[in-house]
């Protein structure tokens, strides 16, 4: 997928997404990452990076890993009926965090999904496991 493909995908990801400021680095079959720059919205009280943004990013990157197509207008939204987050170190605020991934197995209507939340130096933050169900093409909601 080109640059400009990706970019209109990361355009058709609403809400949350936008709202944390997002970046869709890496989208193709089965693949996704999602990468974050951290800032004081995204700490919590300890100036360490909140839990809820954590599982956020692990949410998006599975949702997208496993409704992948080669157009934007392609795009299926996933809906997320399972979601299982561990945390294992903190991050601080300037980070550079990247949820990666990857479908780990897909039906035609449900998949599963793993992902990794790294750092900078590729230290691990957090992973999770998730199912999800493939939803309506993005196109065709508000």
């Amino acid at each position: 997928m080109d640059q400009q493909e990706r970019k209109a995908v990361e355009r058709s990801v609403t809400g949350f997404f936008q709202d944390l400021g997002c970046e869709l680095l890496e989208y193709s079959q089965g693949r996704a990452v999602v990468a974050l720059r951290l800032s004081g919205k995204h700490m919590n009280n300890a100036s360490n990076l909140h839990g809820g943004v954590t599982a956020s990013l692990l949410d998006i990157a599975m949702g997208l890993c496993g409704t992948w197509a080669e157009k934007a207008e392609e795009r299926r939204v996933a809906i997320t009926l399972s979601l299982n987050v561990n945390f294992s170190a903190t991050a601080a605020e300037g980070s550079l965090v990247r949820a990666v991934a990857t479908c780990r197995s897909a039906g035609h209507k449900v998949f599963m999904a793993s992902c990794d939340l790294l750092d900078d130096n590729d230290k691990l933050i957090g992973f999770g496991e998730g199912v999800f169900k493939k939803g309506a093409y993005r196109k065709d909601l508000p």
